[in-house]
């Protein structure tokens, strides 16, 4: 199988290079030329549904007055004149992602997917319990001796108009060849509110890099295991993707053989806006890169 590896020529990488330039110009460039003539006739239809609904708001203007009835037209309005189009947008985004992960054994699925490992990840405090969650962008395969599942993940806490977001990013199940005996769960230092997110079981690990200290705490149940775990080169290797993934507050738990990583920050693997030409390289280009970021975030954790 092949999978992209950091340090392997461009010329074997699917996701760059020569191999990705091929890619582009034999499956996805005319994939997105069919799909940009249905872009061009949803944006169409778009356009009709607004000036159409456009009738009832200008009356609405002029002899109800409505504000809060004029409100919930126009959002109407928006939301039905949209659909041709986010359906050709979800069309063209699964379009290119699969093209992408095909070459790489990777499996896909934007919606109805099930979360990798999601009830460890609350019960390891590594994601806020949420009153209402989505779950999209859903992908599994292998990656060198590493099986590995992700998706995306947006959690609310809340109802109605309070509610609002505490998670959004991606989460990670990385199963690896070795089998821990306790478990291990590094979350970002908050100070005196460590003992209120130390979860269920486990106790403070006291470690002796300083640098590290400031940024993550260190819970278990093991604590020599734990020490093994967090050795210096992986402290030093955790605190540079955490430096690189400037403020998006990584944490991670080892679990017997798994490896659960929380990445909090944007979403990512979007198509980009439908109001200009899919057939754009440079979006397949931020896709590809998404999905290399995933092989770059394994690699940083081979040495666990």
């Amino acid at each position: 199988m092949t999978t992209a590896n950091p340090t392997a020529d461009p010329a074997d990488d699917i996701l760059e290079g020569p191999r990705f330039d091929s890619l582009y110009k034999t499956v996805i460039e005319p994939q997105l030329e069919t799909l940009e003539q249905k872009r061009k006739a949803a944006v169409r239809v778009f356009l009709v549904i607004l000036m159409i609904g456009a009738v009832p708001i200008v009356a609405e203007l002029l002899f109800v007055r409505g504000v809060p009835l004029l409100f919930v037209t126009i959002a109407v309005v928006a939301v039905v004149a949209y659909i041709p189009v986010s359906r050709v947008r979800m069309a063209s985004k699964e379009t290119v992602i699969n093209a992408l992960c095909a070459p790489l054994d990777i499996l896909y699925a934007e919606t109805k997917i099930t979360p990798p490992a999601f009830d460890t990840f609350l019960s390891l405090n590594l994601l806020p319990r949420p009153s209402g969650k989505v779950f999209q962008d859903s992908f599994s395969g292998r990656h060198g001796d590493f099986d590995f599942a992700l998706c995306q993940a947006t959690l609310q806490q809340g109802s109605s108009k309070s509610e609002h977001v505490v998670f959004r990013g991606q989460i990670f199940r990385i199963t690896t060849p070795r089998r821990l005996l306790g478990t291990t769960v590094v979350l970002r230092d908050s100070g005196w509110l460590d003992r209120f997110e130390c979860p269920a079981g486990l106790q403070k690990v006291g470690l002796e890099d300083p640098q590290f200290n400031k940024i993550f705490a260190v819970f278990g149940s093991d604590q020599v295991e734990a020490r093994e775990i967090l050795d210096p080169v992986f402290m030093e290797q955790l605190v540079a993707l955490e430096q690189a993934y400037a403020g998006e507050h990584v944490r991670c738990g080892f679990v017997g053989p798994d490896l659960l990583i929380a990445v909090e920050g944007p979403l990512r693997f979007e198509i980009g806006g439908m109001f200009s030409t899919l057939v754009d390289r440079a979006r397949v280009e931020r896709i590809a890169g998404d999905i290399e970021a995933v092989f770059k975030l394994i690699d940083q954790f081979k040495s666990a």
